[in-house]
């Protein structure tokens, strides 16, 4: 892959929980508002890269799992990678916290 790193003040993660319905481990049933490809939900995403003067530098560092407000990232830009996912700005303001359990949970 490219090296891409965040400026001074973002974050970069890629998107890891597909859009729609989806029900957790725990039973929360987490919806989108038209429950289709697109809609209202938190989004998950591995970090990147964050910025040494964003506020949550420190707090997030690569590799991690974020929760991030619905509708907070830019469309994304394409980088070259096996598994072809898409590298996104995120607004540090709208992490909403930092998920601790695997991936595969991930609704």
């Amino acid at each position: 892959m490219k090296t891409v790193k965040a400026t001074p003040n973002s974050v970069l993660g890629f998107f890891v929980n597909p859009p729609g319905m989806h029900k957790t481990l725990g039973g929360v049933i987490m919806l989108d508002d038209d429950g289709k490809t697109e809609g209202i939900k938190t989004r998950y995403f591995e970090i990147h890269d964050v910025g040494d003067k964003t506020p949550v530098h420190g707090d997030v560092k690569p590799g991690d799992i974020v929760a991030v407000s619905h509708g907070r990232w830019s469309r994304g830009i394409d980088i070259e990678r096996d598994d072809g996912k898409k590298l996104h700005s995120i607004d540090p303001k709208d992490i909403l916290g930092i998920y601790d359990g695997p991936v595969e949970n991930i609704a």
